[in-house]
């Protein structure tokens, strides 16, 4: 009888020693995961913009923004040259070139290039508009027509037309409009060379009667 008692005390020692080890391991795991999530918050200095006076968490977020100001794009698609801000922008867009869309919409039969492009379309199945305007009721689906609706109320125009001088609130208006120069100017070029060729006409003419 007095062999049991120490034999359970036994089984109870190698029973709770591995809890005890477990519980002191998960302690400690939790404690290695705390500092990333503090890297997390917001800084306390921020990089402002001279221009707009946006504010960025690094100078590396800074430089890319100052683009859009200056209009740099320094990244060129080798197969149509066309040209972006951002790396990240220019890999995006050579998925176009290669035609494969991997990414299909259950509800429908549209097909994307990129995943994010997938989840933006499947909001308009869903009605979901997460993105609220501060300023008025309205919602949106897309964060980025959020931000267009905003600038309009705030009647933020940074993109210059170096012809006119007038300016528009994204730089896809502003290509639009630039366009529309440039169809005048070819319009004009044409007619002017036909004038040209009217009075060159006209001096072949004149000279030809003085010869005879």
């Amino acid at each position: 009888m007095s062999d049991q008692p120490s034999a359970t005390k036994r089984a109870d020692n190698f029973v709770l020693e591995p809890i005890i080890k477990l519980e002191v391991a998960d302690t400690s795991v939790n404690t290695e995961k705390e500092p990333p999530k503090k890297k997390k918050k917001k800084p306390d200095s921020l990089f402002q913009c001279e221009e707009c006076e946006k504010e960025f968490g690094t100078m590396r977020q800074l430089k890319t923004h100052i683009r859009t100001h200056t209009g740099e794009r320094p990244y060129m698609c080798t197969v149509c040259g066309k040209t972006y801000i951002q790396l990240g922008h220019l890999s995006d867009h050579i998925l176009v070139h290669t035609g494969l869309k991997q990414y299909h919409c259950r509800q429908c039969e549209k097909a994307f290039y990129r995943k994010s492009e997938l989840e933006r379309h499947e909001k308009v199945h869903t009605g979901d508009k997460p993105y609220q305007c501060e300023i008025c009721p309205k919602s949106f689906a897309q964060k980025n027509n959020l931000v267009m609706h905003v600038k309009a109320h705030k009647d933020e125009r940074p993109h210059e037309c170096e012809v006119c001088k007038k300016r528009f609130i994204t730089r896809s208006k502003l290509t639009l409009h630039s366009n529309r120069h440039n169809k005048k100017l070819k319009k004009n070029a044409i007619y002017q060379r036909e004038e040209m060729v009217e009075m060159c006409d006209i001096v072949v003419c004149s000279k030809n009667l003085n010869n005879v």
